[in-house]
């Protein structure tokens, strides 16, 4: 079937922006970031049996252990969590980080070192990145690399002005955004009322994509203390490649 280009972006935006979500019912996609650094954190998330995205950082101390765990799950996967330039210059983005004034031969160099670091990651979502997603050389550049590596991206929305759902139907990409952060604040009752957000979110809108942080103890245990019950309730929980099939 023939589909005209203007229909055809119009319709990644649609579900760039959430628009079929009606055809989805309570359904929680959790992404756990900052993998890597040690693989008791990871335990935490991997001890519960829910499927669920872990985020791993390239090139640090665990990455490697870290990635081997997680493959041994089943209900689990591993995505390249890509450090990116933060606005905020104090804070450093890590080891095989892109920056606003990387070339973009030197984007794919990154990429290629940091899914060799990363083994088994079937996607890439952002590490804070708020001045780097807002750049449209750089990151078409990353999600043309994602497109032929047949990675998906998901745009963690750490910059209001992101460009990623604007250049993503230039490459026929479909590309999400996280809808709630659960752990900016760590102490246990701003991560259940973030929870409880999450929840509802999925409630109202078919499905929500949360993104939560591999050294928060608060965040595995509200997970780990209501994933039952929610799934009396009707919610499901699932990878976050299941949006992208």
């Amino acid at each position: 079937m023939l589909i005209r280009r203007p229909l055809l972006i119009a319709f990644a935006l649609a579900v760039s922006s959430g628009a079929i979500a009606a055809k989805r019912e309570k359904q929680i996609f959790l992404v756990i970031d900052d993998a890597g650094l040690a693989l008791h954190e990871t335990q935490q998330f991997l001890d519960i049996p829910v499927p669920m995205t872990i985020a791993v950082l390239p090139h640090q101390k665990q990455t490697k252990e870290v990635c081997k765990a997680i493959s041994k799950d089943r209900k689990k996967e591993i995505i390249l969590h890509q450090p990116m330039e933060a606005y905020n210059a104090s804070k450093n983005p890590g080891v095989g980080a892109i920056y606003n004034g990387t070339k973009p031969a030197d984007v794919r160099k990154i990429l290629d070192s940091n899914l060799e670091s990363v083994r088994g990651a079937v996607g890439v979502n952002n590490h804070m990145g708020s001045r780097v997603t807002e750049n449209r050389e750089v990151m078409s550049e990353v999600l043309g690399y994602c497109k032929r590596q047949g990675l998906f991206f998901l745009d963690s929305k750490t910059a209001y002005n992101s460009q990623v759902p604007y250049l993503a139907p230039k490459h026929g990409m479909h590309v999400e955004s996280r809808h709630i952060f659960l752990d900016i604040q760590k102490d246990r009752d701003y991560v259940r009322r973030m929870w409880g957000s999450a929840v509802g979110h999925a409630k109202e809108h078919g499905y929500v994509v949360v993104i939560g942080h591999i050294w928060c103890a608060e965040t595995a245990s509200a997970i780990r203390d209501s994933f039952e019950t929610l799934q009396n309730q009707g919610y499901t929980f699932h990878k976050l490649s299941e949006l992208y099939e």
